[in-house]
């Protein structure tokens, strides 16, 4: 009699004790889904009527921006996953990198990237030139920093901007020069990537207000 109780009350104790092992494993959890692309005011811009607006993916980074035809300059962006990062590319095929992510940790100050800076940006004083607050109507409120020579240096470059002979970009192609805009700032929720931006000196195509990281 004993056996046959233990017949009809098992599978009920199994029921009751899934985490003991006599039942299936839960299913796993889902990963949660990937965050949404940000909504960009650039994309109705009177100036690139003529052009499509679009999401331009790398292996790791997405951003938005205008792609233009031949009849509308032949611009558009492409990305760069050496950099990481995205091109802009002409009509011709040339091309310049305007944006590129360096990596830190995510509880570590801006000047943590400093030596990845300096050696991608050579130039007369880049072995002391160190990142201080942007400047510029289109910087107040926001964590921007520019990449500009220390001191002496600073005061040197300063002189020479109201010479008639301005010296060359003093931190090189990443730093401060005498026309262009160029900054750096930690990616909105991601705070272990920093992301440089060379939005030149009139409109661009694109918007690194839309950039998303989309892998590890």
């Amino acid at each position: 009699m004993g056996e046959n109780i233990m017949r009809l009350v098992g599978p009920g104790l199994c029921a009751l004790a899934l985490l003991g092992g006599c039942g299936a494993q839960a299913p796993a959890a889902k990963a949660p889904p990937a965050p949404a692309a940000p909504v960009s005011a650039l994309r109705n811009a009177p100036e690139f009527a003529g052009c499509a607006w679009r999401e331009v993916k790398g292996a790791r980074l997405a951003m938005q921006a205008f792609a233009c035809g031949p009849d509308h300059g032949g611009v558009h962006i492409e990305a760069d996953d050496s950099l990481p990062g995205f091109r802009l590319v002409y009509a011709g095929g040339e091309s310049r990198m305007v944006v590129r992510t360096f990596d830190k940790a995510a509880g570590a100050p801006l000047e943590a990237i400093l030596p990845a800076v300096r050696a991608a940006s050579p130039g007369p004083f880049t072995a002391a030139c160190a990142f201080a607050p942007a400047q510029g109507y289109d910087a107040r409120g926001k964590d921007r920093f520019v990449f500009e020579p220390t001191g002496a240096d600073k005061a040197a470059w300063e002189k020479s901007l109201a010479s008639d002979a301005p010296m060359d970009p003093p931190c090189g192609p990443l730093g401060v020069s005498i026309a262009g805009d160029r900054y750096f700032t930690v990616l909105a929720g991601h705070p272990q990537v920093v992301v440089y931006a060379d939005m030149g000196s009139e409109i661009q195509i694109f918007d690194p207000a839309t950039l998303r990281v989309i892998a590890p």
